[in-house]
């Protein structure tokens, strides 16, 4: 006899609703301080437009020093040149 489904699917599940509802707010924080940041930079600081730039290429900054180096042994894969 097949199991019962649960008309909430993976929802009636605790732990899948916190993760959902953190990663809700980690991606509706990530939106706000894309566009929150340079507008408080400029009207707050006065920032020229290089300035507003410089600010949106240093929120790329950790994830370019963190991620990007370890990427290329990350496959699992032997080298080409192997």
């Amino acid at each position: 006899m097949p199991a019962k489904r649960n008309r909430w699917g993976v929802l009636a599940q605790r732990d899948f609703r916190l993760l959902w509802v953190g990663e809700t707010a980690s991606g509706l924080g990530n939106g706000i301080t894309t566009v929150a940041l340079p507008l408080v930079a400029v009207i707050a600081l006065q920032a020229t437009a290089l300035e507003v730039g410089l600010l949106a290429a240093a929120v790329w900054l950790p994830w370019l020093i963190v991620g990007l180096p370890p990427a290329p042994g990350s496959t699992g894969y032997p080298d080409a040149a192997s």
